[in-house]
């Protein structure tokens, strides 16, 4: 007679760190409708250079709300484009997700997951500036 394992923790319920305290669940929630797809590469050097010359991103609640550090522990929105843009660039492998961080944003605060800019994506944003930019590429206004 085969031996019956134990059920496995059930995902979405509370959870516990190492010292016995409650940690909230953080699978991130699939949004209801796709992203669009960004095509303005103004756009994603933008994005990358605020990654890379500022104080980076970060990913916000079980929606990974796109928000823009401004300081050690400070946080606030960006616009709709712009969080497009990071997540098509962390889905496509060129940002990464890191650990995890205090943050606040006005008088909420709560944990948010840092967006990392790997070696290989730093290099080609170099280059990408580099170049002189063909004059089908517009200037982003807003």
């Amino acid at each position: 007679m085969p031996r019956e394992l134990p059920n496995p923790p059930t995902l979405g319920g509370p959870d516990e760190d190492l010292f016995g305290n409650e940690v909230a669940d953080t699978t991130p929630v699939t949004p209801s409708k796709p992203r669009p797809v960004v095509n303005d590469m103004v756009a994603v050097m933008e994005v990358l250079g605020h990654a890379v010359d500022e104080f980076g991103y970060m990913l916000a609640g079980q929606s990974r709300r796109v928000m823009r550090k401004t300081d050690k522990d400070v946080m606030k929105p960006v616009p709709m484009w712009e969080a497009n843009v990071v997540h098509q660039l962390i889905d496509s492998g060129q940002l990464t997700i890191g650990g995890t961080h205090f943050m606040r944003c006005g008088a909420v605060s709560g944990f948010a997951h840092s967006v990392l800019v790997p070696k290989p994506t730093r290099l080609q944003l170099s280059r990408w500036r580099t170049l002189k930019a063909p004059s089908t590429w517009t200037t982003r206004t807003a």
